[in-house]
């Protein structure tokens, strides 16, 4: 009986060192979309990283990635309370080296104080995205960002988030949570709609977990990417879900 014991708790032990190894593992996932409206030969290149929390983004991970990306895009929880603004500094700092950067609030925050975060933000030039809508041209391609406040600690406003947009405008919509992404397609037809939150459900075993594993799903028109986040939030441990970032190259052929 106590050896039978000692083999569970080591199995235990094991299974957590792994889902430790898993909680920091660094995934870039790639993805295309074909964008009818885009000129042929045109290629749009985004960085999509969510749910960073309390992870600490390596040099590595940036290195392989520079003169790669025109867009960075932050879906939101890049910090959450506890963890010390000089960390998400440095994150943010990491991101500026691979593009303008872009960013919507997340659930968590605003825990570490909004005016302070905000400070931090726009001392180092990223775009806040609340309710609003930005383009920037690449390639001669106009490229138009909207983005949405996080609905749990703030408040939500579709429609003043695609007051500016035009009929011809390339969309790509940004949300933390994907709840949103049907309000977003109710007003108007992006092209991308990009979302965290859900972490994957985080820790999950085999089909089941707490929310559907995150996906990058094709449409008649248009693509939607729910990701399973970067960081983990709760406890600093992932299964059957993986952490992941995500270049994403939009095209026209």
């Amino acid at each position: 009986m106590v050896y039978f014991l000692l083999v569970v708790a080591g199995l235990a032990v094991c299974l957590l060192l792994y889902m430790f190894y898993l909680a920091f593992q660094v995934n870039v996932k790639t993805h295309t979309l074909r964008v009818e409206e885009m000129r042929p030969g045109v290629q749009v290149h985004l960085f999509f990283i969510s749910d960073i929390h309390r992870r600490k983004i390596g040099s590595n991970l940036i290195h392989s990635l520079i003169g790669k990306v025109d867009i960075v895009i932050i879906g939101g929880d890049l910090t959450e309370k506890g963890v010390p603004l000089q960390r998400t500094k440095h994150n943010i700092e990491q991101l500026k080296k691979l593009g303008d950067v872009f960013y919507v609030f997340g659930n968590n925050d605003r825990e570490v104080g909004e005016q302070n975060l905000i400070q931090l933000l726009e001392k180092n030039d990223v775009h806040l995205l609340v309710n609003q809508s930005v383009e920037r041209v690449i390639d001669r391609t106009l490229i138009r960002l909207v983005g949405v406040n996080d609905g749990f600690s703030g408040k939500v406003n579709i429609y003043d988030a695609f007051q500016e947009v035009r009929d011809e405008d390339i969309l790509i919509f940004i949300a933390h949570a994907p709840a949103y992404f049907n309000n977003a397609k109710k007003v108007s037809k992006p092209h991308l709609l990009l979302a965290g939150h859900l972490h994957g459900g985080q820790i999950r075993f085999g089909p089941f977990g707490i929310y559907e594993n995150g996906a990058f799903r094709e449409k008649e028109h248009s693509a939607e990417l729910v990701s399973n986040g970067f960081g983990t939030t709760g406890v600093p441990l992932r299964l059957g879900a993986k952490s992941e970032c995500h270049i994403i190259t939009m095209y026209g052929e």
